[in-house]
């Protein structure tokens, strides 16, 4: 489309209104003479309906309509204005529509044309010494930010000044309100509590775009407070602190409220050291002491635009000089280019909108990061390229031959472009934006604005200046990189910066005070293993994992060289390394206490006998079971049987010494009783006794026996979920009284709960006394009221499951609970030989049910059900969750297909579905039957 072609002509409801306003005060001459010139006014823009709408909005504002269109028949500039404000800005328009008064200020050129520096800006805000209230110097504030905002942004549209000075004047104006803002609720804190002659000095400094002397119309403005010293008030029992942080609180409040007269500056403090989770404020001291001893990289870059606001000037001034050399130090111990590189990597995975000039390859960020690695590395010997100013470090860094000409020129043409785009987007609607979309109209208006001929010759000069600039970018963030790093950039690693830092911990025991921690012979020992380390990393599905998990161990550890030493062990290093990638629960447990660490550097994590170890804490327990299980030395049924099994013991030695009057049994159900634990398994379990009426203490007692068992069996928890009547009931019920619900109110489902009971402990007889009543119910159940029940319990499961972000092994349809459902459809069908079914584990009514089953199907379930058996266990000790959910997007996915064998997601996911539908089937088949 050819822009200079645009040609726009106003609607009839455009007439009837000015019409309406003039009220006929106005000869039809004059008027016909002004539409005339709107209509030639607005073939200046890119003029479409909207913009119709601000201009009849702008009219019916004003206070006198026939001598504001007198006016407009006299002086053809007004008219050259209005339309530039109605076609550019729904933001000016808004703010000429609720102030009309600032109307004649922008008609006169010579207002429109001056470029104010900081100091008029400021004697401009004085002027809130005419209010008394609070309330009314907040208002005055958004009315000063208003009506500069519309001058700055109409002579920016008008192409009356350039990006320097519109980014000055913006940062001026910022500077100078949030200076008086602060003062007024510095001393509104102070009159609050009746404070007088404080001596702490207090420091308000900027970042970011503020910093910089570059702010945008929409931009965020990052800031940091402190004070020299705290000092306590024992009559109002504060301190300074306190005192500043209130002020603060108001301070962000008042300009963050958004009113009729607008809003004043989105303020952020986060930047501050250890962000939100630290206090607003603190003393000068304290920061100073975190970014010498704990600064990130990244903080270094940012504070490159600290900038002073408002407090003490002497109190920055120390600050100031105390962290340059913390900002440009005379060397890095690790390339900041890299760090950089990495940085903006993670920026660009985290924006993937395409058409964010800020943050899209070759943006303003591209810019912004290679002009503030050239200051960095070079600054901490040339004081002059400390700079905040982007523009002007480009300017600097070319003077110093840091940049050729040409770079300097293209990094400054592409800022301005990129920049001028940003603010045009940011002036139509007051929206914190960065984004070109692909709207027609949109991209029609932002190529109209920059003097293109068309759009496609905007798109062009955008996609030329992206590419140079990513050119620059890529020749300024290359590094020559350690014999380590290259070895790192071989690796499939995700943060790469963190990986280098792990290894470095790893190596000397270097954090973040890049101090070196370990001695000499721990190094040495360290040295001997890193070889393998690097080869495992290589082929690792996520080495970033095994590194974060190796580190965490060690840090865990008082003796580093202990661990060296055991894992110089070849076959016991590459174990390790494994349970690093593949048992998140075993290197929780390693690094929760010295007891799970000597288990492991002892080797008895291996020890095959693992369900005759009662005597060790059940933690221990599980760390073997971990740890045995991420290697593959026992299976997931395996798993689950010896858990079963040190679960029973356990119990059955808290009542070893139990003597009770009356008989009692302890039954195991759902997945424990089934033998089918997982680590996120909760233990089901009944208490049943003979007599509940001559006993009254007997809930008491089970109560604290209950207690008991929960402290013996720890980190897994007991559950009494599924006794009669639920929560509801007591927690011990008489065999009578059980039987007696059994025929009049238990439902099928709770029957199907009953099919996996087991005895745990107490009276044998009893218990086998109460299997019989279940069975002798069971068996007088009708088959089909029963298979009907069992169907839509199902079917309400699934409903009460509906979830997003992959698919639950566990509960979704087709997973696991759709093979526990086809086997209790078989069993309850063949109902008369129920006792045959009862108690048995899934692999046991595999056997069970083989001749009331195809024996096809039979295969297929089986198979099935050891797949999701084994992906459902997987899951857990890899993630160190209680999550059994598999998609392609977890993080723990191509560990997980890598546990599982298989070469890629793809390949397993073919077989997921696979078995999903045909687990689908074959429900549907014996649903149906």
């Amino acid at each position: 489309m050819n822009l200079a072609g645009n040609k726009f002509h106003f609607s009839a409801g455009f007439f009837d209104r000015l019409i309406e306003l003039t009220d006929g005060a106005i000869p039809s001459v004059l008027l016909e003479n002004v539409i005339t010139q709107l209509e030639n006014e607005t073939q200046k823009y890119f003029f479409t309906a909207s913009s119709e709408s601000n201009l009849i909005r702008i009219f019916s504002a004003v206070y006198d309509s026939t001598f504001f269109f007198r006016d407009l028949s006299k002086y053809p500039h007004h008219i050259e204005i209005l339309v530039a404000v109605a076609a550019n800005s729904n933001y000016l328009t808004d703010i000429v529509v609720r102030n009309p008064e600032f109307l004649y200020q922008i008609f006169d050129q010579t207002y429109l044309s001056i470029t104010p520096g900081y100091d008029q800006f400021k004697n401009d805000v004085e002027g809130i010494q005419r209010f008394r209230s609070f309330t009314t110097k907040l208002k005055f504030l958004r009315q000063i930010k208003k009506r500069h905002l519309l001058r700055i942004g109409l002579s920016d549209i008008l192409g009356m000044t350039d990006l320097k000075s519109v980014t000055g004047q913006l940062s001026f104006l910022a500077k100078s309100i949030l200076t008086k803002l602060f003062e007024i609720s510095h001393d509104e804190i102070l009159t609050k509590y009746r404070l007088q002659d404080i001596n702490v000095k207090y420091c308000l400094c900027s970042l970011g775009k503020l910093g910089g002397n570059e702010l945008n119309y929409s931009s965020d403005v990052d800031l940091i407070l402190f004070y020299d010293k705290n000092e306590s008030f024992e009559l109002i029992n504060k301190d300074y602190q306190e005192i500043l942080a209130e002020a603060a609180l108001l301070f962000i409040k008042s300009a963050t409220e958004i009113t009729g007269y607008g809003y004043i500056y989105r303020i952020d403090f986060r930047l501050r050291p250890d962000g939100k989770n630290s206090h607003l404020c603190k003393e000068m001291v304290e920061y100073t002491k975190y970014y010498e001893t704990r600064g990130e990289d990244w903080e270094r870059q940012m504070l490159i635009k600290l900038n002073f606001i408002c407090g003490d000037e002497k109190l920055y001034s120390r600050f100031y000089d105390f962290i340059q050399p913390f900002i440009f130090p005379q060397s890095f111990s690790e390339s900041v280019k890299d760090k950089i590189r990495e940085m903006k990597i993670n920026i660009e995975r985290q924006n993937v909108e395409s058409g964010n000039v800020k943050t899209f390859s070759g943006g303003i960020r591209d810019i912004e990061f290679s002009v503030q690695a050239l200051q960095m590395i070079n600054g901490g010997k040339t004081k002059s390229l400390r700079n905040p100013n982007t523009m002007e470090s480009i300017a600097a860094l070319s003077s110093f031959k840091l940049l050729k000409k040409k770079e300097s020129g293209l990094l400054t043409n592409a800022y301005i472009f990129y920049r001028r785009i940003e603010h045009y987007l940011q002036l139509m609607d007051d929206r914190q934006t960065h984004i070109i979309t692909d709207d027609e109209e949109h991209l029609n208006r932002i190529s109209f604005f920059l003097n293109f001929n068309s759009v496609n010759d905007f798109k062009q000069k955008l996609t030329s200046f992206r590419n140079d600039v990513r050119s620059v970018y890529n020749k300024i963030l290359s590094a020559k990189d350690t014999q380590g790093q290259i070895f790192l950039k071989e690796i499939n690693i995700t943060n790469r910066a963190k990986a280098e830092k792990n290894i470095a911990y790893l190596r000397s025991g270097k954090g973040i005070i890049e101090r070196k921690e370990f001695d000499v012979r721990t190094i040495e020992m360290y040295d001997v293993i890193e070889p393998h380390l690097l080869k495992f990393l290589k082929k690792a599905a996520d080495p970033d994992k095994v590194l974060d998990n190796f580190v965490k161990i060690i840090q865990g550890t008082k003796f580093p060289s202990i661990w060296y030493h055991e894992l110089a062990n070849k076959k016991s290093f590459i174990n390790f390394l494994n349970i690093c990638q593949f048992s998140q629960n075993a290197v929780d447990l390693i690094s929760s206490g010295k007891e799970t660490e000597d288990q492991f550097l002892s080797h008895r994590v291996f020890v095959k006998n693992i369900e005759d170890m009662t005597a060790i804490p059940m933690r221990e327990t599980t760390l073997c079971l971990a740890v045995q299980h991420s290697l593959k030395l026992i299976s997931a049924y395996r798993f689950s049987q010896i858990l079963t099994s040190v679960i029973k013991q356990k119990i059955a030695f808290v009542l070893e010494n139990y003597r009770p009057s009356y008989k009692f049994f302890v039954g195991g159900l759902g997945s424990f009783g089934g033998s089918n634990m997982a680590f996120s398994s909760d233990v089901d379990l009944i208490f049943v006794a003979d007599d509940i009426e001559s006993n009254p203490g007997i809930q008491k007692e089970f109560q604290n026996l209950a207690l008991s068992f929960n402290d013996a069996i720890k980190p897994f928890t007991v559950d009494f979920k599924l006794r009669p009547e639920g929560n509801k009931s007591p927690l011990v019920c008489g065999i009578n009284e059980y039987e007696d619900y059994l025929n009049k109110r238990a439902r099928v489902w709770e029957f199907q709960a009953l099919q996996k009971l087991n005895y745990v402990s107490g009276d044998k007889k009893l218990f086998l006394k109460f299997r019989k009543i279940i069975y002798n119910r069971i068996k007088a159940l009708n088959p089909e009221a029963a298979r009907k029940d069992i169907i839509d319990m199902y079917n309400e499961i699934q409903r009460q499951n509906l979830q997003r972000g992959g698919f639950n092994i566990k509960k979704d349809r087709g997973g696991l609970v759709t093979i526990d459902f086809i086997l209790q459809l078989i069993c309850f069908n063949d109902n008369r030989a129920f006792s045959k079914y009862l108690g048995k584990t899934v692999p046991q009514l595999f056997v069970s049910i083989k001749d009331n089953i195809d024996g096809s199907d039979l295969a297929l379930l089986k198979r099935n059900y050891n797949f999701l058996k084994n992906t459902a266990l997987a899951i857990q000790n890899i993630s160190g969750s209680r999550n059994m959910i598999v998609s392609s997007s977890t993080a723990y996915t191509a560990v997980l297909v890598n546990f599982l064998g298989y070469k890629s997601y793809s390949e397993f996911e073919i077989n997921l579905n696979e078995t999903i539908k045909s687990n689908n089937l074959l429900f549907e088949k014996y649903a149906n039957r």
